[in-house]
């Protein structure tokens, strides 16, 4: 979610303070951009403009305390029925949340519409090679991640 706000990672050390995008900030798996004289003071989050929707949406085997299988965070803003901006946050997908860029890239600019969502959805499926692992297979991740696409579309056109 915190990609989908565009926060920010306020961190500071005894000489200086810096504010870092939360994607800029995680740089790996269980690491970031945390320097070793750094501590984390503060996160800031943005408050939303009334014409951007931000969803998230998180898939486990259950429902509380547990590590999603697949999440997708997403913030989208529209204008006359076209995608004015957009951006795709997925966990479960990569090592760590990553945006979907192509799929982002691709709905850019794009009239709103179940024909878009379901091209975009297949970009989805391909952009990520997620691993399989006691939660999940690679495969059901990839059709997850395109579901949890169209999930969006129809909250958002409600």
């Amino acid at each position: 979610m915190l990609f989908a706000y565009k926060a920010k990672v306020i961190v500071q050390s005894s000489k200086n303070k810096r504010e870092i995008d939360i994607e800029d900030f995680i740089k790996g798996y269980r690491k970031t951009d945390l320097k070793s004289d750094e501590l984390i003071t503060s996160v800031f989050i943005p408050k939303p403009e009334k014409n951007v929707y931000v969803k998230s949406y998180k898939v486990s085997k259950r429902k509380d305390l547990d590590i999603s299988t697949v999440s997708l965070a997403c913030r989208l803003i529209l204008e006359k029925d076209n995608i004015k901006e957009i951006l795709l946050a997925y966990g479960g997908m990569a090592e760590t949340t990553k945006r979907a860029k192509k799929t982002e890239d691709y709905l850019l600019g794009k009239e709103w519409s179940r024909k878009t969502i379901e091209e975009a959805m297949k970009i989805v499926y391909d952009e990520f090679k997620p691993i399989s692992d006691a939660r999940s297979s690679e495969e059901f991740r990839k059709i997850i991640s395109k579901n949890l696409l169209m999930k969006m579309f129809i909250e958002i056109l409600k």
